[in-house]
């Protein structure tokens, strides 16, 4: 409608007959102005059509323009058509917004009209689902008076009244549906066991929990029961549901049983040093069988119970000491006798072989026996170093001399790790596993659910480093994972292993397109890797010797061969590891691991594509939604720069603000100010959760292209194709000027009118992206595509730019 009244007031000439513009120059009140308006309607409006929007405008938008038109008349009157008519479309411009807004006749309309718009404050609207959005669009026009409303406060109030009262209905809904989840056969007055403690509500609040006894029951619904000397504990957890500002409270009681003397006599793990069990361990398996050579005279029993109080005696005897072994059958018994008294019995029955060469070795002294199991601490570190916390390896031995460790988590140790990387302002828990013998031929890593999800509930990231390979897991691996997790670590150190592997990436396919006949060796051991955490990105990073060439280091591959019998070939980045080098890389699928000489004429490229492949750098919200009319923070920011610049692959770093070390954004934050595209609030504040303005991202912008244009000044933003204009909302000596000038030169952003550009004005998601696409030189296809998100369909302005921006997209050169 505006710009349709802006087209139908061009003026044809610029000097009128005194005498037409004589009602305008006459009239003293805002009636009588707009009576000149209707009755001399040619003068003003020039066509027939303008005259009728104008007409059709409320009665709030007519009297504003009326008193315009009075307000900003010369002393001596109007003298020309042209200046009349300029004034008149000043005034629109300055309304145009309250016009739209006042002259829409349905919600979804209306719902358009709030996209992109900066004159309301929309936090608590951006808050609400589509279809809630939707609904206050309607109330406002159901409360919108007959002559439309007059001012942006009246509307702003009006706004802000109907998301509040939607937003209080919401906690409350969600406080009157909330209840805490008890484990099987728990009840509120016969808590044994952990409690599930919801943390969204389904209307989309969020949910904190206090507890007043956290010794009892912490805030994530841990349980730790009390010994029978304290007795039952009752505990108080104080719900915080919340949404934006609105919050409300909801207390539960509950009783916490102490705990009785335990019966659990089961076994967690049995082995013997020498030879093997028949079977695998399962502890309600109570009898096993094994066969040792003649040569075995002893042997030691590796029992594990389940429960730390139990006590366990072989044959009657310490656990520490050794079996002696007779030739024929052996009966080792194993009893596990619980706190309470109960008991149960596991046996083993060795059969030690006969020799006839038994007379021949008299004379040779008996061999010491093998050492037994062992368990170690080692320590555990914060990322610059710093020991925060133990851990507990536990160390099998076999005849061969060959080593198994097993890495054993605990809730206590993590919890202590937990608080004191707090202290440390680290995200980081780094173990080091030593093997300066070179002889471990696995380590199994298990960590339970419920350390899992104290990992996921602190953001820690987890690094696993042994002398064959460091596994590093990042808290969003970690975010959607829900069952207990393993890896298993398989270094294969045999020659022959080694040359089997070297043959077959020989004969691969992919192996061959990179280096034709170049192909030269194996570097190093190659790795095997198990784990359930697949789908799901972890960095690996494998030791190169310490003998390499740099000519080998300059073509280094990682040659992999995946469980499911897909092959890849990658390339990783050379890093420090432990006392020398590795190759370091991401993977999301597990199997073996082989770092391969692999020169070529050109790099690796993955995947093998033609054309240029853009990757995403936006991401939506777990609700499949993108909310594109949301203001955008400087974290997300950040992110949206640093996905683009590293291809998705944002390497991890110290956090250098106190307010960034533990947000999910760290990394992104802190190679965005490294690249010199951000820079913090205060020297050690960054305000990752601050909103940008247009002003800001102007300069953030500005600063992208100054880096490009020094790299690639043929770039289409570093030839401005216009003369950058002068905007009125942006004096000479405004702190962004500069910025503001050179990306409206470029046309990366320009004014929102002719003359305004809004510095202050928040930015969206969805002007964000259409910024950023830009900068990044990427092009929008217009084409077919299925909506990503559920509330950016296809007649969304930013439907194809958001696509572009989400969605790998491969363009023809």
């Amino acid at each position: 409608m505006i710009f349709t009244l802006v087209a139908c007031l061009l003026p044809l000439s610029s000097v009128a007959a005194k005498s037409s513009l004589t009602s305008f120059n006459t009239a003293i009140n805002t009636e009588e102005m707009k009576l000149a308006m209707t009755t001399d309607w040619s003068v003003l409006h020039y066509t027939a059509k303008a005259n009728e929007l104008f007409q059709s405008f409320k009665l709030a938008d007519q009297n504003y323009l009326a008193n315009k038109l009075i307000d900003e008349r010369p002393q001596s009157g109007y003298t020309s058509t042209s200046t009349l008519r300029q004034t008149y479309l000043n005034a629109v411009n300055n309304r145009s917004y309250l016009i739209n807004v006042n002259s829409t006749t349905d919600s979804l309309t209306l719902w358009t009209v709030f996209i992109d718009d900066d004159h309301l404050n929309y936090n608590n609207y951006n808050l609400l689902t589509i279809e809630d959005q939707d609904e206050v669009c309607k109330q406002i026009l159901l409360a919108r008076p007959n002559q439309g409303y007059e001012s942006i406060e009246t509307l702003q109030s009006v706004l802000d009244s109907k998301v509040s009262s939607m937003l209080i209905q919401k906690v409350q809904l969600d406080k009157d549906a909330l209840n805490i989840q008890y484990a099987q056969g728990d009840t509120s007055a016969n808590v044994t066991k952990n409690l599930t403690l919801p943390i969204i509500g389904d209307n989309g609040t969020t949910i904190n929990w206090i507890s007043d006894k956290p010794e009892v029951v912490q805030n994530n619904g841990s349980v730790v029961r009390p010994t029978i000397s304290i007795g039952n504990q009752k505990v108080t957890l104080t719900a915080q549901i919340f949404i934006g500002n609105f919050v409300d409270t909801k207390s539960f009681t509950i009783d916490v049983i102490a705990l009785s003397k335990s019966h659990n006599a089961f076994l967690k793990d049995l082995t013997i040093s020498q030879g093997a069990l028949n079977m695998a361990f399962n502890k309600n398996t109570m009898s096993y069988s094994a066969i040792v050579t003649s040569k075995v005279d002893s042997l030691f029993v590796n029992p594990l119970a389940e429960d730390k109080k139990a006590e366990i005696t072989i044959n009657g005897r310490s656990v520490a000491e050794p079996i002696k072994l007779v030739t024929g059958v052996n009966t080792i018994k194993i009893l596990v006798t619980a706190e309470d008294g109960s008991q149960k019995l596991y046996t083993i029955v060795v059969t030690k072989e006969n020799s006839s060469t038994n007379s021949e070795n008299t004379s040779t002294s008996e061999s010491s026996p093998p050492s037994p199991t062992e368990s170690f601490t080692v320590n555990v570190e914060s990322s610059n170093g710093k020991t925060v916390s133990k851990t507990t390896i536990k160390r099998l031995v076999d005849v061969d001399g060959l080593v198994k460790d097993e890495v054993i988590l605990t809730e206590a140790s993590v919890l202590e790790t937990i608080s004191k990387l707090k202290e440390e302002k680290s995200d980081q828990a780094r173990i080091v596993i030593p093997n300066s013998q070179d002889n471990v031929k696995q380590v199994d890593i298990s960590i339970p659910n419920n350390i899992v999800t104290l990992l996921k509930e602190s953001r820690l990231n987890l690094e696993i480093s042994t002398y064959d390979v460091s596994v590093n897991v990042s808290n969003e691996s970690l975010a959607t994972f829900s069952d207990n997790l393993y890896f298993r670590l398989i270094p294969l150190k045999g020659q022959a292993e080694q040359s089997q592997v070297e043959e077959r990436a020989k004969k691969e396919s992919i192996v061959q397109e990179i280096a034709n006949s170049s192909f030269s060796k194996v570097l190093g051991q190659p790795m095997k890797i198990e784990t359930n955490m697949q789908n799901r990105p972890v960095l690996l990073t494998l030791p190169l010797p310490t003998d390499i060439t740099q000519e080998q280091l300059n073509h280094l591959a990682i040659y992999i061969e995946h469980s499911d019998g897909t092959k890849e070939v990658v390339r990783g980045k050379v890093v420090e590891y432990q006392k020398g080098i590795g190759l370091q890389f991401e993977v999301n699928k597990f199997s073996t691991f082989s770092i391969l000489y692999l020169p070529e004429k050109e790099e690796v490229k993955e995947p093998i594509t033609e054309g240029v492949t853009h990757l995403p750098y936006i991401q939506g919200y777990p609700d499949d939604t993108f909310r594109p009319n949301a203001p955008v923070t400087r974290a997300q920011m950040a992110s949206m720069f640093a996905r683009q610049l590293t291809g998705n692959a944002i390497p991890q770093a110290k956090a250098t603000y106190t307010d960034t070390f533990q947000h999910d954004a760290k990394d992104a934050i802190e190679y965005a100010t490294e690249k010199g595209l951000f820079k913090g609030v205060t020297a050690t504040n960054f305000n990752p959760n601050g909103l940008i303005t247009r002003a800001q991202m102007a300069t953030v912008a500005a600063r992208w292209i100054e880096q490009q244009c020094v790299e690639r000044p043929d770039a289409d933003f570093c030839q401005p194709t216009s003369q950058s204009a002068a905007f009125k909302d942006v004096s000479f000596n405004h702190w962004a000027v500069k910025a503001i000038d050179t990306v409206n030169a470029a046309e990366i952003m320009t004014g929102i009118t002719a003359d305004t550009f809004n510095p202050d004005g928040l930015l969206t998601r969805a002007q964000a992206v259409k910024v950023l696409n830009r900068l990044f030189e990427r092009q929008v296809l217009i084409e077919d595509e299925t909506p990503l998100f559920k509330d950016v369909p296809k007649n969304h302005w930013a439907f194809y730019e958001i696509q572009e921006a989400a969605v790998n997209h491969i363009h023809e050169e």
